[in-house]
């Protein structure tokens, strides 16, 4: 038995099913905003902040500022080198076409821990360019 859905009904039904993908999808947004951790050891000598990626944002070593400081500056050193690998990579695999294509992307450097936010703020990117081309 097949029912027929008059226009007007099919709209309905459409934006019905729109606004609970958009109600999914600002969900799956916050849980994933706040999917990031911090662990610290059983002897509560180590902690380490991580985001939703898994990159390291912050390291306590207690007693040992000093290490842990060099060791996040480390890192942001190397998470900025393999992005502008990965970067360049993109361009090489591309080609000549790499200007043709939305390819604004730069390598941003990590704030210092005591400038990272400890709550992502709730932030609609939506009209970010990396997400649509002006142009379309």
């Amino acid at each position: 038995m097949s029912t027929t859905m008059t226009p007007d009904e099919w709209l309905a039904d459409f934006e019905a099913k729109t606004a609970e993908l958009q109600r999914n999808a600002a969900a799956f947004r916050r849980n994933l905003e706040s999917a990031g951790t911090t662990v610290t050891t059983e002897d509560k000598s180590v902690t380490v902040t991580v985001a939703p990626n898994g990159a390291l944002l912050d390291l306590k070593i207690e007693g040992n500022t000093e290490l842990a400081t060099r060791i996040l500056a480390l890192t942001r050193t190397a998470r900025e080198q393999a992005a502008t690998n990965v970067l360049d990579e993109f361009r090489h695999v591309t080609g000549s076409h790499a200007n043709e294509l939305d390819t604004d992307v730069s390598v941003p450097g990590s704030p210092a821990p005591e400038q990272q936010k400890t709550k992502p703020e709730d932030e609609d990117f939506a009209e970010k360019a990396v997400y649509r081309k002006e142009s379309w």
